[in-house]
């Protein structure tokens, strides 16, 4: 594995990128990312309305029509920070079909059980914790603070509000959105 920082684009204008952006600048890790990270941008995951306009100091530079083009000119690694399930998946596809590394984020505040698996993609934010022997899909977005218990499985895709308690053995189907607070037994 390479020492130069890995030279990321936030697929998303929202919070959640905001979050990424945040929680990149305050040391979040990437597997594998030994030289840490670089965001270049962020693409608008949507409708285009947010091109040009700026985030967190950085431009957001375009579509997911871009992508193949970005890539050509640097980009290497992705990280997809769309909120809605459906935009999500397509921003995955996008990227998968250009090659581009997918990279997890883990706040440095994020608590990880050693027997707990976590899927590729997601955002694991500040003091949220998971479990031992918990599973965690691809692509899943765990808020602050919330709590994975141990043996729950939480789908790919989903999306876990801040503060969100999943419990010992629960199930969240894929794509499904826990809202903020709410406890699933």
């Amino acid at each position: 594995m390479s020492d130069a920082p890995l030279k990321l684009l936030i697929l998303g204008t929202g919070p959640l990128a905001l979050a990424a952006f945040d929680a990149i600048a305050g040391g979040a890790v990437a597997d594998g990312a030994t030289g840490g990270m670089k965001v270049l941008m962020f693409i608008d995951t949507g409708d285009g309305a947010m091109i040009g306009e700026e985030l967190a100091g950085l431009r957001v530079q375009g579509g997911l029509g871009d992508l193949p083009r970005l890539k050509i000119q640097g980009a290497n690694a992705v990280f997809v920070a769309c909120e809605d399930a459906a935009q999500r998946a397509k921003a995955i596809e996008a990227a998968g079909k250009v090659k581009y590394r997918m990279v997890s984020l883990r706040h440095p505040g994020a608590v990880v059980s050693a027997g707990a698996t976590v899927g590729d993609g997601g955002f694991l934010g500040p003091l949220c914790v998971i479990g031992a022997g918990a599973k965690v899909g691809r692509g899943v977005h765990i808020g602050a603070g919330a709590i994975i218990e141990p043996g729950a499985t939480v789908g790919e895709g989903a999306s876990i509000g801040a503060g969100a308690i999943v419990g010992p053995g629960a199930k969240v189907a894929p794509g499904t959105a826990v809202g903020l607070g709410e406890i699933v037994r």
